[in-house]
């Protein structure tokens, strides 16, 4: 929906509601919010039932090495005793 015609649907359901209420002066922002919660509620249905597109999976980001700071080297394990 345009941006002009959603300002004009929720000025003239605001209107409406002004009316119905006995033209009482001083709670236009209340007809004007619940205007707008009318008007959503249209049209969030319709958003919701928009077909979705499948996201593809995300891989997970490369592990960097880390940097040592020691200068302690890796020794190798012996398979058992000594002979």
């Amino acid at each position: 929906m345009p941006e002009n015609d959603l300002f004009d649907e929720i000025a003239r359901i605001a209107y409406e509601l002004w009316q119905r209420e006995g033209c009482i002066h001083g709670r236009d922002i209340e007809h004007w919010c619940e205007a707008e919660h009318i008007v959503i509620s249209r049209i969030q249905p319709i958003v919701e039932e928009a077909p979705k597109k499948a996201k593809a999976p995300r891989k997970p980001p490369a592990k960097k090495p880390s940097k040592a700071t020691g200068t302690a080297k890796k020794t190798k394990k012996s398979s058992g005793p000594a002979k």
